[in-house]
């Protein structure tokens, strides 16, 4: 059977153009994760100019694309964190290129320094190429909190965004990509229609919405790593080699690859 197969993006901060080096504009921040706006112009250029499949997580998830005779995967484009540049800095590039992305906000954040306003959280959902996902009320990591804080965690976060965005369907982005099952069954219990990771690796089929793989995207990458992260060629030897890397216990599971050996969202 043939099925299809996805590249899931993620971004974290834009960073404006001419900010010094190491600039993040929240404490929440990696600067290691900030990816220019020239960088991202050109990779989201990259994607158009090379016919790649770029398709929506609500698409994916409810089933809309289909397998198709295609050689590589299609790519989905997301953002961790809710940064104030996901309104000011992605979203008119991505209008510009007409790119589907869905945004994952840390609901207790927003309005503070460097992240988004409630009112500019609306106007992305109001975007027929946008979505907005939770990241969980506080950034805390999810497996570190006892069970009632968990579940508070992400009850206001799947409340607040349902109130502010209108979404009958919202779904979550584990921080720091620390998830388990049974944080995951307790999410699906609440509403939530999907948990993505940080895991890296292809999304194959819709059927899998509890442990949603994901390539997170630095600036560091050239534009020929970013061309070879879209090869399943050159991703499939990567994925070989990492997974031979992490059965022997090495920390650095990405130093050569371009990821990060402790991968955060």
């Amino acid at each position: 059977m043939n099925v299809p197969q996805a590249l899931v993006l993620m971004y974290h901060q834009i960073v404006p153009e001419g900010s010094p080096e190491g600039w993040v504009p929240s404490s929440l921040a990696d600067a290691r994760y900030g990816v220019s706006l020239r960088n991202f112009a050109r990779q989201m250029a990259f994607l158009r100019e090379n016919g790649v499949d770029v398709v929506s997580l609500d698409d994916w998830i409810g089933g809309q694309v289909s397998p198709g005779p295609r050689s590589s995967p299609r790519v989905i484009v997301t953002f961790d964190d809710g940064y104030e540049s996901d309104w000011t800095l992605a979203a008119p590039v991505l209008e510009s290129f007409s790119i589907p992305a869905t945004f994952f906000v840390s609901t207790g954040y927003l309005g503070s320094t460097g992240m988004m306003r409630e009112d500019q959280l609306r106007r992305l959902a109001e975007n027929p190429l946008f979505s907005i996902g939770s990241h969980g009320e506080t950034h805390r990591f999810l497996t570190t909190l006892p069970e009632e804080s968990c579940r508070l965690e992400l009850v206001r976060s799947f409340a607040r965004i349902r109130s502010l965005t209108g979404q009958t369907a919202v779904d979550l982005s584990a921080p720091g990509g620390r998830i388990n099952r049974a944080i995951a069954s307790l999410a699906r219990k609440i509403g939530y229609r999907a948990v993505l990771t940080s895991k890296p690796g292809i999304l194959c089929g819709s059927g899998n919405l509890v442990s949603i793989p994901r390539l997170p995207i630095l600036n560091a990458h050239s534009p020929e790593e970013f061309a070879e992260l879209l090869d399943p060629r050159s991703w499939a030897f990567r994925m070989d080699r990492l997974v031979r890397m992490a059965k022997q216990g090495l920390r650095g599971l990405a130093m050569g690859l371009g990821i990060r050996d402790r991968i955060r969202t």
